[in-house]
This record gives C-alpha cells, sequence and structure tokens, in this order.
C-alpha cells in the first residue's frame, strides 16, 4: 500500500469515526433529555461546540473537550466512543443527569434552596 493510499485511507477512517462520534454523543445527549446549551453550559465550553461537533462541523475535538462534554451530561467518557457498545442508560443516571443539568442552570441562591429541597425529600424517605 502506497504512503498516499494509506493517507486516503486513514481520512476516510477518521471521518467515519468522527461521524459516529458526533451520532454517539446526540444519542446520548437526546437520551438523557438535555439541550445542546445546557450541556455546553455544564461542560464549562462555548454554546455552539456541541452543536459543531454534532453536526459534523468540529472535527477534531481534544481530549479535553470530550472529557467536559462527557462530564457535562453525566457520563464517563467511555460511553462517548463509538467503539464501545451504545448507551444503556440507568433512570437513576438519567435523573442525575437531568439534576445536573438543572443545578448548572441555578443562581447560587436557587442552588440553596434545592439543596435545602433535597435534604427534605431524603429525608422523608429514610427512618
Amino acid at each position: 500500500m502506497s504512503e498516499e493510499t494509506y493517507d486516503i485511507a486513514r481520512e476516510q477512517y477518521e471521518r467515519r469515526y468522527m461521524a459516529a462520534l458526533a451520532q454517539r454523543i446526540r444519542a446520548i445527549r437526546e437520551e438523557r433529555g438535555l439541550t445542546q446549551q445546557s450541556v455546553a453550559r455544564a461542560a464549562g465550553i462555548a454554546s455552539d461546540m456541541v452543536s459543531r461537533l454534532e453536526n459534523g462541523h468540529y472535527t477534531s475535538p481534544g481530549l479535553r473537550t470530550l472529557l467536559r462534554i462527557a462530564d457535562g451530561m453525566g457520563v464517563p467518557l467511555a460511553l462517548l466512543l463509538p467503539d464501545l457498545p451504545g448507551p444503556t442508560a440507568s433512570p437513576e443516571s438519567t435523573l442525575l443527569a437531568l439534576l445536573n443539568s438543572v443545578a448548572q442552570r441555578a443562581q447560587p441562591h436557587e442552588l440553596e434552596l434545592l439543596l435545602d429541597l433535597a435534604k427534605v425529600v431524603i429525608g422523608r424517605d429514610r427512618p
């Protein structure tokens, strides 16, 4: 195989991989009921970065970006990678991701209220 043929094959593989990564990120985000904006906010990245990645316009995200996106969705990084089995989120992990999304949008005084409410609800269920 010539070097040129190898480069073309590698480029095609990378395109397919990035398309699969984009599909995986979108599927996980939608499965968890998250918006692109809420993921970006929770991840601490630019609000259009998730959209560009999901739509194939951001073709070389760094590890740090992928780690932040995974963290913002409340999933391990490995779940985003196309080489691994698809997402099978438990109801608990989905709820935790939604709670994280809500908390990311809250103001400091609202976070205090959410914490107080959580303590009341959790205390009610335990003896």
